[in-house]
């Protein structure tokens, strides 16, 4: 049985996290048509929506680890690239419906438990040694909103030169409610949110 998404999977990245969890969907769906009958286009349906959202996911995610420096990410592309060719021969190579299932299962499977469960966890590991020496502080957050700090993160930008702000969530929501407005320490100007990556 595949396992669902929980807390501990998160890379402390909100957007990500979304996106991770939808592919555990996905793949929650892929678990339950291996188990019963159904048509080949109901397979075929399910594999084109898993391939184009994993596609998407993991152009962000590479996005992401470009902006917060990841060392391997290379090495990730790379991974990335290879499920992609695998989902890429499942889909050329099908002999029978059943080979269909078992295929995208497999993959599936091996996605999951092998990238999100430890590739993924990797880049978490390294962000939070970042942010454990930096705990965001180049930016004026209230006391009690350091506190209360959320463990996933936004990115932000200031006018900073390539400099790039972890928002924590409760912050984000109130900036963009325009509750409060939070500077950056070195520039002394208005964070914002870096739409590009968003």
């Amino acid at each position: 049985m595949l396992p669902k998404w929980i807390k501990k999977y998160s890379v402390n990245n909100a957007k990500i996290d979304d996106q991770h969890k939808k592919l555990f969907q996905l793949a929650a769906k892929v678990e339950a048509i291996s188990e019963k009958s159904v048509s080949r286009n109901d397979i075929k349906d399910l594999l084109t929506e898993f391939f184009n959202y994993m596609k998407d996911h993991f152009n962000d995610e590479e996005k992401y680890m470009q902006l917060i420096n990841y060392p391997n990410l290379e090495e990730h592309r790379k991974i990335h690239k290879i499920i992609i060719q695998d989902m890429i021969k499942a889909i050329k190579n099908i002999k029978s419906t059943n080979d269909l299932k078992e295929k995208l299962y497999t993959i599936t499977k091996q996605w999951l438990l092998e990238h999100i469960l430890c590739e993924d966890m990797k880049v978490k590991q390294w962000r939070n040694s970042l942010l454990a020496t930096d705990n965001n502080k180049d930016v004026d957050f209230k006391a009690e909103d350091k506190e209360n700090k959320l463990p996933q993160f936004y990115l932000y930008t200031c006018d900073c030169l390539g400099k790039f702000h972890d928002v924590p969530c409760n912050i984000h929501q109130e900036i963009i409610s325009q509750r409060h407005n939070f500077t950056c320490k070195i520039c002394k100007q208005s964070i914002k949110f870096y739409k590009e990556y968003s």
